[in-house]
C-alpha cells in the first residue's frame, strides 16, 4: 500500500519541479540581459551616488564624498522632495483609475462577440508599438506648434496647442475646456492599460466555467457572479497589476522625478543624478512594500488540485 503512495508523491514532486524549471526558463532572458548589460552600470551607479565627479586633464575622476549627494537632495535641492510628493499624489489618483478601466475592458473582451480578436489586439497595440521615438512624438505637439506659431508646444494628445486650434475654429472655450481633458484622459488610460488588460484576461480565462454554471442554476445574477466568483478569483491578478502599475508609472519618461534625474544627467551631474535615482528607488520599494502588505491580506488563491 505504501509503494503507490510513494509513486504518487514522486509524481507530485516531479510536477512541482517541472513548474519551477518552467518559471526559471521564463525568467532566464531577463536574468541573462541583466547580467550582460545592466549589472556593471548598476554597480557603477552605486559608486557614483557616493562620489563626486570632477573633470581633470586625465579625464573624469571620482572622489568619495559619502552621503553628500543624498543630503543635498533632501535638504538643499528645493525641487526633489516636492517632485516626489507630486509624483506620489498623481500615482495615487491614476493607478486606481487605470486598474478599474483595465478590469472593465478585460471583462468586456472576455465575452464572445464578433471581432473580439481584433479588439484585443487594438487594446494591446500601444504596448507593442511603444518606443522612444513614438513617445517623443506623443510628448511634443509638432502640429500645433507649426499651425499656432508662438504657442506653447507640448504633447500631441496632451498639449495646450490643441486648445488654441479648437478655439480658433470658433468652438466655445467652455466646451473645449470641458471635452478636451476628457479625451486626453481616455487616450492616457488606453495607452497605459495594455499590459493590465492582458493580465486580467489571463486571470479570467483560468476561472472554471463550472462555477458560473452552478451559480446560474442557483439563480445567481451576472452582477452577483462577478462579485462572488470573478472578483475574488482574479484578486491575485489585481495584486500583480497594482504593483505593475505603480512601477510602470514610477519609471515612465513623463514621471517628474525621472525628468529631474534626466535633467541632471544632461547637465553632466552624474553623481548627483545617481544619488537622486537611488533615493527614489528606495521610496518606490517602500511604497510597493506597503501596498503589497495591505492588498495581499484580501487575496484569494485557488488551490492546485493537481
Amino acid at each position: 500500500m505504501e509503494r503507490p503512495l510513494m509513486k504518487k508523491g514522486k509524481r507530485r514532486n516531479s510536477f512541482s519541479a517541472r513548474r519551477a524549471r518552467s518559471g526559471l526558463y521564463f525568467c532566464l532572458p531577463f536574468l541573462l540581459g541583466f547580467l550582460l548589460f545592466f549589472l556593471v552600470p548598476f554597480c557603477q551607479s552605486i559608486r557614483y551616488a557616493f562620489s563626486s565627479m570632477k573633470m581633470t586633464e586625465t579625464g573624469l575622476v571620482l572622489e568619495f564624498v559619502g552621503l553628500r549627494n543624498f543630503k543635498e537632495a533632501l535638504f538643499t535641492d528645493p525641487q526633489y522632495v516636492r517632485t516626489i510628493v507630486s509624483s506620489a499624489r498623481d500615482m495615487v489618483v491614476q493607478a486606481p483609475i487605470i486598474l478599474l478601466f483595465s478590469l472593465f475592458i478585460a471583462v468586456i473582451l472576455n465575452q464572445k462577440f464578433f471581432g473580439r480578436g481584433l479588439a484585443r489586439a487594438l487594446f494591446f497595440l500601444p504596448v507593442i508599438i511603444v518606443s522612444g521615438v513614438i513617445v517623443e512624438i506623443l510628448s511634443t505637439d509638432y502640429l500645433s506648434a507649426e499651425i499656432m506659431s508662438g504657442s506653447q508646444s507640448s504633447g500631441l494628445f496632451q498639449g495646450l496647442g490643441s486648445y488654441d486650434i479648437l478655439i480658433a475654429m470658433g468652438i466655445p472655450y467652455w466646451l473645449v475646456d470641458m471635452l478636451v481633458p476628457f479625451v486626453y484622459d481616455i487616450f492616457n488610460l488606453v495607452w497605459n492599460s495594455g499590459v493590465q488588460i492582458l493580465i486580467f484576461l489571463a486571470g479570467l480565462n483560468t476561472i472554471p466555467k463550472q462555477l458560473y454554471e452552478s451559480a446560474g442554476l442557483e439563480g445567481c445574477t451576472a452582477w452577483e457572479a462577478f462579485w462572488k466568483i470573478t472578483f475574488p478569483l482574479i484578486s491575485p491578478m489585481i495584486l500583480m497589476n497594482v504593483i505593475f502599475t505603480i512601477i510602470d508609472y514610477c519609471t515612465t519618461s513623463v514621471n517628474p522625478v525621472i525628468r529631474l534625474v534626466n535633467q541632471q544627467s544632461s547637465n553632466m551631474n552624474f553623481s548627483y543624478a545617481a544619488g537622486l535615482s537611488w533615493m527614489y528607488l528606495l521610496v518606490v520599494l517602500l511604497f510597493v512594500g506597503i501596498v503589497y502588505r495591505l492588498v495581499n491580506r484580501r487575496i484569494v488563491y485557488m488551490e492546485d488540485e493537481r
